[in-house]
């Protein structure tokens, strides 16, 4: 998995077995450099997600879902996210890299959170891409049961149904979209969606979305 932004702040990036050089026409010349995580190693087991100052009400769920402690790739991925830094992560799958990326970007997103009803106090923040619906509502699971204590939103688009009902639910205002490049686009062309205000980009698996063709779609969508 990999990630790259034009605008955006932060960024982190993933993928499953290695790291493919970034494309010059994904991420710009003018970027920084990501940090990247090397091989990882067993995690200390005294180290425990409190130790990144993660928010109460995030420990409280990561309670909630059975977590103790952070598995290698987030133990390393997880600072550095929370420092607003570019990252590239390699780690096996079922090692826990969608926390790896989520948390600290839920943790981020607390500063903005919201419980008001209005759309316009829930802008997207966090735009995660992935090259299939089954990630992708693997992804948006996650991410929802991680932030079910704040009042972050969150919603997951892609293709292959309707569009009426996600319309519904982005037009409502969510901090955090789960999508497929195409449907994603989509819902851009609808004008349902605006990414003015997203400062963090997630490529899942980017690596596998070059494969299957999604480059033009990732271009598009970086140069919003």
């Amino acid at each position: 998995m990999a990630s790259a932004v034009r605008r955006h702040t932060r960024k982190f990036m993933s993928e499953t077995e290695s790291t493919p050089t970034p494309s010059p026409a994904i991420v710009p010349e003018a970027a920084p450099a990501a940090t990247p995580i090397a091989p990882v190693v067993p995690a200390a087991a005294s180290v425990s997600f409190a130790d990144f100052g993660l928010a109460p009400e995030i420990l409280r769920a990561l309670t909630e879902q059975g977590y103790t402690h952070p598995t290698p790739i987030q133990e390393q991925a997880i600072p550095v996210v929370l420092q607003g830094r570019d990252v590239m992560g390699a780690a096996q799958t079922g090692t826990g890299k969608t926390a790896g990326f989520s948390l600290p970007i839920i943790q981020l997103l607390l500063a903005h959170a919201s419980s008001s009803m209005s759309p316009a106090r829930h802008p997207v923040r966090a735009l995660i891409l992935t090259p299939t619906r089954e990630l992708a509502v693997q992804v948006a699971e996650n991410v929802k049961a991680y932030a079910k204590h704040t009042p972050l939103r969150s919603t997951v688009v892609f293709g292959g149904m309707d569009m009426k009902p996600q319309t519904v639910i982005l037009r409502g205002g969510v901090e955090i979209v789960i999508a497929t490049p195409g449907r994603l686009l989509d819902h851009i062309e609808q004008k349902n969606i605006s990414l003015s205000q997203v400062q963090m980009l997630v490529m899942d698996e980017a690596d596998r979305m070059l494969d299957m063709g999604f480059l033009p779609d990732l271009q598009r969508i970086i140069n919003l």
